[in-house]
């Protein structure tokens, strides 16, 4: 038949290249996962990791599952053919990426993330330290003060202490931190 004589041409979706590369989607707030159902829909691989924590809420400690990523969730499609639907889907900001070219991230990087997640979500260890252990500061400026445990801070590698010889609390990175005993 000749072109334009109503014939339409329909592309299997088997026919179509392969050329799938996962890519950083940036969600507006508290919207990551209507942003996955909805790709989810289009068969598109979606990776929206969480983080089960205990935080207070309402002065009440409670565990709580939360985005890993707040804003950000990992999408995996085909730049040329579904670029357009994944940017201008409800609740999508944008692609991340550098100037108008978005940039995929390495499949390495999103396999990690994936198998450290156990049903979706990672859970937190239990702090280290309880509140008022001693505890030596092992690295910085600080590398080998004694110091009082006080707390972990929410969503962060890091802890408030209490240096023993100035009387002063301090942020640390909690890695930074050895117990009394070790």
């Amino acid at each position: 038949m000749a072109p334009g004589s109503g014939e339409r041409l329909y592309i299997e979706m088997e026919d179509y290249p392969k050329d799938c590369s996962w890519y950083l989607v940036y969600t507006k707030p508290h919207n990551e996962d209507k942003v996955c159902q909805q790709l989810s829909r289009l068969k598109l691989d979606i990776l929206n990791p969480k983080i089960s924590e205990k935080r207070y809420v309402r002065n009440r400690l409670k565990d709580v599952v939360s985005p890993l990523f707040p804003c950000y969730i990992f999408a995996k499609f085909e730049y040329a053919r579904d670029y357009r639907m994944v940017k201008y889907g409800r609740g999508v900001r944008n692609i991340v990426g550098f100037g108008n070219e978005a940039s995929s991230v390495p499949e390495e990087i999103v396999a990690s993330i994936s198998e450290k997640t156990a049903q979706g979500v990672i859970d937190m260890p239990p702090p280290r330290y309880e509140y008022g252990e001693g505890v030596v500061i092992s690295e910085g400026p600080f590398e080998g003060l004694d110091a009082v445990f006080i707390r972990k801070m929410d969503g962060m590698e890091r802890v408030t202490v209490l240096l023993k010889a100035m009387n002063v609390r301090l942020v640390i990175d909690s890695y930074s931190l050895h117990g009394v005993g070790i």
